[in-house]
């Protein structure tokens, strides 16, 4: 019924039930906390590579999801990329956020039960939140929606990313407790207000990263000509402080199992305030790319989905005309030319050339060994032809 395995990372069982069943004072309470039953049965999801993730069915034979950090803190690489406490608290706080707005603009997300940092529980920090019973999708070509109803699918999409978008930033880190984010704090924010656009931070980390990476392996074919396209090209921040979710694929969204409705968006860790041009890139990005590359992102599907095939691109534009739609605001009243439409070229390659920065990260990583040789077949060398597809667009783009 739902899509577990066996345990392939282990977690103690009886830890965790002890603990939830008998909370203590230092537990971290969010918008609803259940009355756990044991004994507990604990499965795992297939998903959750980054951050392995449970299914909990309690004594009572409700269902929770569990979260967790892969080690402890102080086994960590980099904390950032497995920041679960920052998941927890943005998620409370797009639920109380959601509170104040419209229907229309309620953001669905999980409700978050219990945060636990005491790490001798279960060796890491973990999370507790509700579980949503939906569907998941797993390709924007939406494989298995009839074609007569996938434009109603494709507008309760971009009414949930208008909804992120459109939340309100400045009430939203009230919520979000300094120790985690030190960098959402009123006083920080205002003092970066005019500072660097969240583009310009990106590009500048992405060389940082390309650099070191290409210490160990082939640098990126045109690497310093993509970062120039971006800079040149890259948009000023909207003008409001707005949310991005970091991570905008499709197969983040949960669906409704019969209704073109989504009732859950999962997968926060890389959210930040940033630009919207980024999540749009990021969910439509198999459109701009070739069937050949999407089959390499989606194996062992086959797909047939990308710029080659008729229409393609016009339906991203008409995608991006019903994002507008939806949000019912423009990003900047004074800068009119900073629309989804009129940036896209730019949206598209600076998303082709974090895809090629996270393919070079794989090579790196397998020429250390530290990479798996199964992921590492299907990403290691794929930043090459990702920069090729990025020069051919930019090359068609400024012969029109």
């Amino acid at each position: 019924m739902f899509d577990v395995t066996e345990i392939r990372n282990p977690i103690d069982t009886k830890g965790i039930e002890a603990y939830l069943t008998n909370l203590p004072p230092s537990a971290i309470k969010g918008t609803e906390v259940p009355k756990f039953q044991a004994p507990f049965k604990i499965e795992q999801f297939r998903f959750g590579q980054s951050n392995p993730t449970y299914l909990i069915t309690d004594g009572a034979g409700k269902h929770y999801v569990l979260r967790r950090k892969p080690s402890p803190n102080r086994k960590l690489v980099s904390r950032s990329a497995h920041a679960i406490e920052r998941e927890f608290y943005i998620l409370d706080g797009v639920a109380r956020c959601n509170q104040s707005v419209p229907e229309i603009r309620k953001v669905p997300v999980p409700k978050v039960h219990i945060l636990c940092e005491d790490e001798s529980v279960t060796d890491a920090v973990f999370y507790v939140m509700e579980f949503i019973n939906g569907r998941p999708i797993k390709r924007p070509d939406l494989p298995g929606i009839p074609d007569s109803q996938k434009q109603s699918y494709w507008e309760a999409i971009m009414v949930t990313i208008s909804a992120i978008h459109s939340l309100d930033g400045n009430e939203l880190v009230k919520y979000l407790p300094a120790n985690h984010f030190p960098q959402f704090q009123p006083e920080k924010l205002a003092k970066n207000k005019g500072g660097p656009s969240y583009f310009q931070r990106q590009i500048k980390t992405l060389g940082g990263v390309e650099h070191l990476q290409a210490q160990t392996v082939d640098p990126i074919p045109n690497f310093k000509e993509l970062i120039k396209y971006t800079a040149e090209n890259a948009p000023k921040d909207p003008s409001k402080l707005t949310l991005i979710h970091g991570d905008c694929k499709i197969d983040n969204f949960l669906f409704h199992p019969t209704e073109p409705k989504i009732i859950a968006v999962l997968d926060w860790e890389l959210c930040t305030f940033g630009h919207p041009l980024f999540d749009l890139a990021n969910l439509l990005q198999p459109f701009e790319m070739t069937n050949e590359l999407n089959n390499a992102f989606f194996r062992p599907e086959k797909v047939n989905i990308g710029r080659q095939v008729a229409g393609s691109k016009e339906a991203v534009l008409d995608k991006l005309r019903l994002y507008q739609q939806k949000l019912g605001y423009p990003w900047n009243d004074d800068v009119p030319s900073n629309n989804p439409v009129d940036l896209w070229t730019v949206g598209v390659i600076f998303g082709i050339l974090r895809l090629c920065v996270i393919s070079q990260g794989v090579a790196m990583r397998v020429a250390k060994g530290t990479a798996s040789s199964a992921i590492a077949s299907g990403y290691s060398s794929l930043y090459v032809p990702l920069s090729a597809l990025a020069m051919e667009i930019i090359a068609k783009t400024s012969k029109l």
